[in-house]
């Protein structure tokens, strides 16, 4: 077994990198963490082992600065903590395999396209006969149409937006001209779960993952309740109708490594609304409490071996917010070796 992993996080500066990274540090392997971001202001930067600047996706000639920084410093698996980059290192998950010796911890772009495009993910879901909220493309010309078939309140959202960034709760005709304006691809939603302001609003975050054999571990099932557009609040919980239908789910979707879902309770029954192959800001809470995907990963897709069933702990969980102190000199330095094109290594 090699002595120690270089693993590279991308997106350190967001929840999902950092989230990547924290759950990475209590995994039982030994690991080099390098953390990753297009922004020396990226707190995750200054928590690892090493840390670079890295191009942006659409950068011109990308693809040959990102097989020189791979090369460069020895990278075994690439986590992509990004959303943003998401799509664009599916696409070229192949060609970076096969001009280094990284592993691209990514899932097919075939799903990850279902997962982006929020109107993708509800065909998906009623392609399958899996429950789904009534979910329409609006204009201002059939607004009082679809508002006939969707009952107020509803949810007026971005069709490729992320966490709880333009996501409105509407309450009339009136409010919904206003809105709609407010966002580049819309989409209008039934609104699941009790309208009110309850710690857990019968909303729910679900994960599994799938080996290299695609057998299926987990789910990880938990119930939470949201601010400032992530899990604020979480507890892991035991539900034989939200396991049955994960587990449904699971057997219709071909991915790799991590994928979780979001759902409401709505009227008895459990209505998944939001698919994400990709890790999560939670998968470093799931991590602790016994269920760590970025750790499974590396245990079945670098090393090969089987994955021992994990026993999850039933706790509550609580977010709080946590300063990064970094002296000048740091910053000048990750600039610096970023102005310097990759030339140096960290191992």
């Amino acid at each position: 077994m090699k002595k120690k992993l270089n693993v590279l996080v991308t997106g350190a500066g967001n929840g999902v990198g950092q989230s990547i990274i924290k759950s990475l540090k209590i995994s039982k392997f030994k690991l080099n963490i390098v953390a990753a971001d297009i922004n020396v202001f990226s707190s995750g930067l200054y928590v690892c082992d090493k840390s670079l600047i890295i191009p942006k996706v659409e950068d011109n000639n990308s693809r040959n600065k990102f097989v020189k920084i791979l090369t460069d410093n020895n990278i075994d698996i690439l986590f992509v903590g990004s959303e943003f980059e998401i799509d664009y290192f599916s696409i070229n998950k192949n060609y970076f395999e096969k001009k280094t010796k990284t592993i691209i911890c990514i899932s097919d772009n075939k799903i990850i396209k279902i997962g982006n495009d929020k109107f993708e993910t509800i065909k998906f879901l009623k392609k399958n006969h899996i429950p789904y909220p009534l979910t329409f493309i609006p204009n201002i010309k059939n607004l009082s149409k679809l508002t006939r078939l969707i009952k107020f309140p509803l949810i007026l959202k971005d069709r490729f937006g992320t966490s709880s960034k333009n996501v409105f709760v509407i309450k009339n005709i009136t409010e919904l001209k206003k809105k709609i304006y407010f966002i580049k691809k819309p989409i209008i939603q039934e609104f699941l779960g009790k309208n009110n302001s309850e710690i857990f609003d019968e909303e729910y975050t679900c994960s599994f993952f799938s080996s290299i054999d695609k057998k299926i571990h987990g789910p990880f099932l938990s119930q939470r309740t949201i601010k400032y557009g992530t899990s604020w609040i979480l507890k892991s919980i035991d539900n034989k109708q939200l396991k049955q239908l994960m587990l449904g789910i699971s057997k219709k979707i071909d991915f790799v490594g991590s994928i979780n879902i979001q759902l409401k309770k709505h009227k008895k029954k459990f209505i998944p609304f939001e698919i994400n192959p990709r890790f999560s800001g939670t998968t470093c809470i799931r991590a602790a409490l016994g269920f760590n995907e970025p750790e499974m990963y590396i245990e079945s897709f670098f090393y090969k071996k089987n994955i021992i069933k994990k026993k999850i702990k039933k706790e509550f969980v609580m977010r709080y917010f946590e300063e990064v102190f970094i002296k000048t000199n740091q910053i000048k330095k990750l600039n610096n070796n970023f102005s310097k094109g990759y030339k140096k290594k960290w191992y």
